[in-house]
C-alpha cells in the first residue's frame, strides 16, 4: 500500500504534464499545419525550369510577345519585395518576442511593441507599393480590381493570388489593432495569430512566383533564412520549456523550499 501511495503524486504528476503539453501544442497545432502545407506545396513548386520557356512575366517574355518592359519599375518592385520580406521577418520575430516571458522580464515591453508597430507598417507599405509596380507592366495584365481580387490575374494567376491574399489578410490584421478592445484581448489574439498564415502565404508567393528563390544564391539563402528565423522563434515560444516542464513534473517542490 505505501508503494501505491508513493506512486500516486508521481501519476497526477504526469497528467498535469501531459494536460499542459496538450494545452501549449494544441495552440500550435494550426500553425504548424500551415508551416507543413507550405513546405510540402513549395517541395512540390520546385520543378526543374525549361530553358526554351521565358518566366511568365520576366523581360524576356514581353520581349517575345512584343510588349513593352519597365526596367525602372522592374527594379522598384526588386527592391520593394526584398524589404518587405525582411521586414515582415522582424514583424514576426518581434511579435513572438512579445509573448515570451523572458524577454518580457528583460526587454522594456513599450519599445518592442513600437517597434513591432512601425516595423509591421513599413513592411505593409512596402508590399502594396510592390504589388503597384506591376500595374505599370502591361505584360502582367493586372489593373486595380485583379490587384485587389486574388486569383484573378492574367499571368502566373496562382502564385500572384498567393501574395495578393497574404497581403489583404496581413493588412486586416494590423487594423484589427483598433478593434482590440471591442473583441476582447482573447479573441483578438486568435484573430492577431492569422500572421503567421499571412506570412505562409506571402513565403509560398515568394518561392513559387520566380524561380531564383529555388536556386543557391545570395537571395535564396535570405529568404531561407528569413523563414528558418520565424520558424525558429515561433518553436521556441510554442514548445514548454524546461522550467515549465520541471514545474509540472514536481508541483510540491516549490511549495517545500
Amino acid at each position: 500500500m505505501t508503494q501505491m501511495s508513493d506512486t500516486l503524486p508521481s501519476i497526477g504528476a504526469e497528467g498535469d504534464l501531459s494536460s499542459s503539453l496538450r494545452a501549449r501544442f494544441g495552440n500550435a497545432l494550426p500553425v504548424l499545419a500551415v508551416v507543413l502545407l507550405v513546405a510540402v506545396l513549395s517541395l512540390l513548386a520546385m520543378r526543374p525550369a525549361v530553358a526554351a520557356t521565358p518566366i511568365p512575366g520576366s523581360p524576356l517574355d514581353a520581349y517575345d510577345r512584343q510588349i513593352p518592359y519597365d526596367m525602372g519599375a522592374h527594379e522598384i518592385a526588386r527592391l520593394s519585395a526584398i524589404i518587405s520580406y525582411t521586414l515582415m521577418v522582424a514583424t514576426v520575430v518581434l511579435g513572438i518576442v512579445l509573448r515570451m516571458r523572458y524577454f518580457q522580464r528583460n526587454v522594456n515591453r513599450g519599445t518592442v511593441y513600437g517597434a513591432h508597430m512601425t516595423i509591421a507598417l513599413s513592411a505593409l507599405i512596402f508590399g502594396a507599393v510592390h504589388g503597384l509596380t506591376f500595374t505599370y507592366q502591361p505584360v502582367w495584365d493586372i489593373d486595380t480590381a485583379r490587384l485587389l481580387i486574388p486569383f484573378t490575374g492574367g499571368r502566373q494567376r496562382v502564385p500572384v493570388g498567393l501574395g495578393i491574399l497574404g497581403l489583404e489578410l496581413a493588412v486586416a490584421v494590423g487594423c484589427s489593432v483598433w478593434l482590440q478592445q471591442r473583441l476582447g484581448y482573447r479573441r483578438w489574439l486568435r484573430f492577431h495569430q492569422l500572421s503567421y498564415v499571412a506570412f505562409g502565404l506571402i513565403w509560398l508567393h515568394i518561392f513559387t512566383v520566380h524561380p531564383e528563390p529555388r536556386h543557391l544564391d545570395l537571395v535564396a539563402i535570405g529568404i531561407a533564412a528569413g523563414f528558418l528565423s520565424c520558424l525558429l522563434a515561433f518553436l521556441i515560444r510554442a514548445l514548454p520549456s524546461r522550467s515549465r516542464l520541471n514545474q509540472h513534473s514536481f508541483p510540491g517542490e516549490r511549495g517545500a523550499r
